[in-house]
């Protein structure tokens, strides 16, 4: 069986379209979304159309959370550019889009395999998983042997040394086996915004019998979803299409 694993969307519908038609070229039977569906790009509503359509499993995201609790005082401490692009995305979702992100789940569960979830297994809540201190800092509380995440926009692979040593982290590099011992945490990437200077889009596919797993980046026209940001007329901040061109 072979699995698409996405996260962080961000309303990017157009690099969206493109990572699902990868998606089907691979022939996945299935794929799983890590949150981050709304926040900084300006398609929310299409993106989550898409994921309510076809009813792709999802776990939640901060942005997520953010977008789907009004109110939220954990909103004022977030930078106002991030902040400003809250507002604007709850202003372009329906009430009952709101509500359908508002009661994602905060993991999910491919039965024995592995467990998905969006940012770490740290107790801080929405850590990042994005070197040897922050993998170091999950692989304690993490449950399961095999784990995907999202949230730093970075595709990555760490593997838990054991005690008192950090966690072997790397780029994932062609197709790679997970070893049966030792905890593996992977780092999907961003769909629709990566940080790793690289701007196209990432998608993981993962196969269970084999535990093959690969990246593949999926080019997308990322001036014209830096077009539709400039649509907003002020909506949404420039930098979050400015930073597409770059993925940066």
């Amino acid at each position: 069986m072979l699995i698409a694993i996405i996260s962080d969307i961000h309303g990017n519908i157009d690099a969206l379209q493109a990572v699902l038609k990868c998606i089907q070229d691979n022939g996945a039977e299935m794929t799983i979304c890590l949150g981050d569906i709304v926040g900084y790009g300006p398609s929310p509503a299409e993106c989550v159309k898409v994921m309510r359509t076809r009813e792709i499993p999802c776990v939640m995201g901060n942005h997520d959370e953010y977008v789907s609790m009004i109110m939220n005082p954990a909103v004022d401490k977030l930078r106002e550019e991030v902040r400003q692009a809250i507002e604007w995305t709850q202003a372009h979702l329906s009430l009952d889009d709101i509500k359908w992100l508002s009661e994602l789940p905060m993991q999910l569960e491919c039965e024995d395999h592995f467990q998905l979830l969006h940012s770490s297994y740290a107790p801080k809540k929405w850590a990042y998983c994005l070197d040897e201190k922050t993998f170091a800092a999950s692989f304690p509380y993490q449950p399961v042997q095999l784990a995907f995440c999202g949230h730093s926009h970075s595709p990555l692979i760490a593997y838990d040394l054991g005690p008192d040593k950090d966690p072997f982290v790397d780029f994932i590099r062609g197709k790679m086996t997970i070893p049966e011992d030792g905890k593996v945490m992977v780092n999907v990437g961003s769909v629709g915004q990566p940080r790793d200077r690289d701007p196209r889009a990432c998608v993981v596919f993962y196969e269970l019998e084999t535990r093959q797993l690969w990246l593949e980046r999926v080019p997308y026209n990322a001036k014209l979803v830096f077009a539709k940001v400039l649509e907003t007329k002020g909506g949404l901040p420039i930098r979050f299409g400015e930073r597409l061109l770059e993925g940066r």
